[in-house]
C-alpha cells in the first residue's frame, strides 16, 4: 500500500506517467496471458488432430513418416508462434512510446499553465499587485476558467487595498483634525487648579472626560469681580466636532453674557435666542447656571434641562436638590427662564455634573445611577473637591469594568470655606 501511494505522490505529470504505465502494463499482461492461453489451446489442438491420425498412418505402415510430419508440423507451429510473439512485443514497444509521447505531451498542457499561473501568484506583491491573463492560459478548459478566476478575484483585491488606502488616509487626517480639535477644546476649559490660589475662601476642582476625540461637555468657572463667582456646567446635544464647536459658541456666549452684568436667567434668555438662530440642525445646550456672592455664601441659580446637582452641608452627606428645570436652550426663541437664590455656609458643598455620570453603562446595560453617585461621594463627605471627583470617577470605572462609554463625563465641585476660609 505504501508503495502505491509513493508511486502516485508528486507532481500532475509523474502521477500521469504513473497512472498510463500502470494501464499499459495491465493492458500487455492481459494480452500476454491470452496469447499464451491461445497458444497452448492450439498446440493442444495439433497435438489431438494428429493423434487421430496415428492410427491411420501406422495401418498404412507410415508411422516413420508421420513423426516427420508431425514434427515439421509443430516446428512450423512454433515458428509461426514466435513471429506471433515478435510482433506483439513491437506493437507493445510502440504503444509504450506512443502513450509517453502522449501522456508528456498531454502534462505538459496541463503543468505549463499551471507553474505559470504558481510563479505568478507567487509573485504578487507590493510591485506587481495584479493577476493579469496570459496566452498561456487560454486553454479552453478549466485551467482558462482558474486562471480567469484569479484575474476578477485579483482586480478585485487590486480595488480593495486602493479603497482601504483611501480610507486609511482619510481617517488618518480626521484623526489629526480630531486630535488639533481635542487640544483646542482642552484649552477652552480651565484645567490649572487651584485656579485662584489667593483666594482662601473656597475650594474648587473639575474634570471632563470624553466619550469620543471631542465631546459636547463643558464646565466653566469665571470671577465676574472680586466677590462674585460664575459656575457653569452643560451639556450639548451630539457628540464629535459638531457639538465641541457649539460648546464653545455657548462657553463664550455665556461668559460674555454674565460679565456684562446678567443674571443667570436673564443670560439663559439672550443665550438662547442667539444659538436659535440659524439653528439648522436643532441643536440644544442643557445648562446649570450660577453666581455666588463669596463674602455672605448667597448665589442665584438658573436650571436649564440639565441634571439635579447635588448639595452638602456641613458635617452632612451630599443630597440632590430637586426642583423643576426650564427647557433647554437652543430649542425656541423667547423661552422664560426661571431662577432661585440659594444660600452656602462655611463648609457646605455642591456637586453638578453632566447625563454622563448617571448613564455611565457597564456590559449588562445597566446605568450607574444618581444614587450609586451619592453613594460613592458620601464615603468620604468631607472630602476636598479634588478627592471628591477622584473617588467617583473611580466607582465609575469600577462599575462599567472595561464597557465601551458613550457619553462624556463631566463634574464640578465646589466647597464654600467662607470669608477669609474660616471655614477650612
Amino acid at each position: 500500500m505504501k508503495k502505491i501511494k509513493t508511486l502516485f505522490s508528486g507532481g500532475i505529470r509523474l502521477k500521469i506517467f504513473s497512472m498510463l504505465l500502470i494501464t499499459i502494463v495491465l493492458i500487455i499482461a492481459a494480452y500476454t496471458a491470452v496469447f499464451i492461453y491461445q497458444t497452448n489451446k492450439v498446440e493442444q489442438l495439433v497435438n489431438d488432430t494428429y493423434e487421430t491420425q496415428r492410427q491411420v498412418y501406422a495401418e498404412n505402415g507410415m508411422e516413420d513418416d508421420f513423426e516427420s510430419i508431425r514434427s515439421d508440423a509443430l516446428d512450423t507451429f512454433h515458428r509461426e508462434m514466435f513471429h506471433a510473439r515478435n510482433i506483439l512485443m513491437l506493437l507493445v514497444v510502440l504503444i509504450v512510446a506512443t502513450g509517453m509521447v502522449s501522456a508528456f505531451s498531454i502534462a505538459g498542457q496541463i503543468t505549463r499553465p499551471l507553474n505559470t499561473i504558481t510563479r505568478r501568484v507567487a509573485s504578487l506583491g507590493v510591485r506587481n499587485r495584479q493577476f493579469r491573463m496570459e496566452d498561456v492560459y487560454r486553454t479552453g478548459d478549466e485551467i482558462e476558467v482558474l486562471a480567469e478566476s484569479f484575474a476578477k478575484q485579483s482586480a478585485r483585491m487590486t480595488l480593495y487595498i486602493d479603497q482601504v488606502k483611501r480610507v486609511t488616509a482619510e481617517k488618518e487626517r480626521i484623526g489629526a483634525e480630531l486630535d488639533m480639535a481635542s487640544k483646542i477644546q482642552g484649552s477652552q476649559l480651565p484645567t490649572l487648579f487651584p485656579p485662584f490660589p489667593d483666594r482662601k475662601e473656597f475650594s474648587l476642582y473639575a474634570s471632563m472626560t470624553p466619550a469620543k476625540e471631542v465631546g459636547g461637555d463643558f464646565y466653566d468657572f469665571f470671577m465676574i469681580d472680586d466677590d462674585h463667582m460664575a459656575f457653569v456646567m452643560a451639556d450639548v446635544s451630539g457628540k464629535g466636532v459638531p457639538a465641541a464647536l457649539l460648546m464653545m459658541v455657548s462657553r463664550v456666549l455665556i461668559k460674555s453674557t454674565m460679565q456684562n452684568g446678567k443674571g443667570p436667567a436673564e443670560t439663559l434668555a439672550s443665550v438662547n435666542n442667539q444659538l436659535c438662530e440659524g439653528n439648522d440642525a436643532d441643536f440644544f445646550v442643557t445648562v446649570w447656571l450660577a453666581v455666588l456672592e463669596i463674602s455672605t455664601g448667597r448665589g442665584m441659580a438658573a436650571n436649564a434641562g440639565h441634571e439635579h446637582p447635588a448639595l452638602r452641608r456641613a458635617d452632612g452627606n451630599y443630597e440632590l436638590v430637586i426642583y423643576k428645570h426650564s427647557m433647554p436652550v437652543g430649542v425656541m426663541k423667547d423661552l422664560p427662564y426661571k431662577e432661585h437664590e440659594f444660600q452656602l455656609h462655611p463648609g457646605d458643598s455642591f456637586f453638578v455634573y453632566t447625563d454622563g455620570v448617571a448613564e455611565a453603562t457597564d456590559r449588562n446595560k445597566e446605568m450607574y445611577g444618581t444614587g450609586r453617585m451619592l453613594e460613592a461621594m458620601n464615603r468620604n463627605p468631607d472630602a476636598m473637591p479634588e478627592q471628591v471627583l477622584g473617588c467617583i470617577a473611580q466607582d465609575i470605572d469600577r462599575f462599567v469594568d472595561g464597557a465601551e462609554q458613550f457619553d462624556d463625563i463631566t463634574m464640578l465641585c465646589f466647597r464654600y470655606l467662607g470669608p477669609e476660609g474660616l471655614g477650612s
